[in-house]
């Protein structure tokens, strides 16, 4: 393992076309976008899509259509104004979700954070288990969704994106800002939504193309490198400049930095660390805090409390700009720490190799970092 050529924390909150000014340069080849909770704050659209889809079936356009008070972030509409249709609502939502909830709420957010949780969950589910958990709930959605038509999802779809607009953190405006300042950039969105609300965020923000799950292949984790390469394999050539930005929740997308030259996690809740493998083509890695349209709107309003009240912890810091000579002061412990754990990979077993390598080692070294001054 090796830390990167330059780590940034870009410290107090920005628009994203701040972020670009930054890290986007002139001659880069494609911009991959991550969509739930990286276009939007806190937002998994495409479980949205879902839900919306659930409400639908029971109460149809006269609710879903219109404004009225949803719980659970978004995900639950009851309306008591038709009990019968609430409570019939509420029982297929039981029937259809309970079970996968419940061990995605064990496994999947308990896990993230009890370490003694986690550990088992690695024991249980092999080196990746947040992909693993995941496809559970994600099946359940994907096998559901098949069920409708393309056009009443995508009238969803478009339901569930503009209900959100408040949080957008990319907007439209946003990625034609890029193309004006990166002339013939390629804009990719990568998301484990469903094909329905990949096509409307497409349309929405004129992203030039997207890959997105089907009940055939999620597309997470390492499938998201598969699909990239499968529709466009330029992406991975030598000499073409590509930047990633993500939220990567759970850590889904940390497999980036083993494939890209430059990532941004954006209100990540596990960011990407600044250790990674030495075949890595990684140099840059930075984090940042991204302001949705509400709270740029907050802000430039002179609202002292803009921030949205869901940013628990993430209190406005110093930027930090570190290069290599830096970090390895910084973490050159740390770093050798990893190693010798990387020097007990031949012994476990076979099936662990490789994938552990790098996941089990990430995970080790964002714990790590904790201790340190980073």
């Amino acid at each position: 393992m090796r830390v990167v050529d330059r780590f940034v924390d870009h410290g107090a909150p920005l628009s994203f076309r701040e972020l670009c000014a930054r890290v986007l340069e002139e001659e880069h080849d494609y911009l991959i976008l991550d969509l739930d909770k990286t276009t939007h704050l806190g937002r998994n659209l495409g479980e949205l899509l879902e839900w919306e889809l659930c409400a639908h079936e029971v109460y149809g356009d006269s609710v879903t259509g219109r404004p009225i008070r949803r719980w659970f972030s978004g995900r639950v509409l009851v309306d008591w104004t038709q009990p019968t249709k609430a409570v019939r609502y509420l029982e297929s939502g039981a029937r259809r979700w309970a079970p996968a909830g419940m061990h995605y709420l064990v496994w999947g957010k308990l896990a993230a954070r009890i370490p003694w949780l986690r550990r088992l969950a690695y024991n249980r589910f092999g080196p990746e288990p947040t992909t693993v958990v995941q496809r559970r709930p994600q099946m359940v959605a994907l096998n559901h969704l098949a069920t409708a038509n393309e056009a009443l999802l995508h009238k969803l779809a478009r339901q569930v994106w503009t209900r959100n607009a408040r949080d957008q953190v990319i907007t439209r405006e946003d990625l034609d800002w890029i193309r004006a300042r990166s002339p013939g950039i390629e804009i990719i969105l990568s998301s484990a939504s469903p094909k329905a609300m990949l096509d409307v965020a497409v349309e929405e923000l004129g992203a030039d193309r997207a890959t997105y799950s089907t009940t055939e292949r999620i597309n997470s984790g390492r499938a998201k490198i598969d699909q990239l390469r499968e529709i466009c394999p330029r992406v991975f050539d030598p000499g073409v400049k590509v930047l990633g930005i993500t939220d990567t929740s759970y850590g889904e997308d940390h497999c980036w930095t083993e494939h890209f030259a430059c990532v941004v996690d954006i209100n990540s809740p596990t960011p990407f660390t600044p250790i990674v493998t030495q075949a890595s083509p990684i140099r840059a890695v930075h984090s940042a805090i991204v302001l949705t349209r509400e709270e740029q709107r907050r802000r430039s309003s002179g609202d002292a409390g803009y921030l949205d009240t869901r940013r628990k912890g993430r209190a406005p810091t110093e930027r930090v700009d570190l290069d290599r000579e830096a970090l390895h002061s910084l973490l050159g412990d740390l770093l050798a720490e990893i190693n010798r754990l990387a020097a007990r990979m031949p012994s476990l077993p076979r099936q662990w190799e490789g994938a552990l390598a790098l996941t089990q080692l990430t995970e080790t070294s964002r714990a790590l970092l904790k201790r340190s001054p980073l």
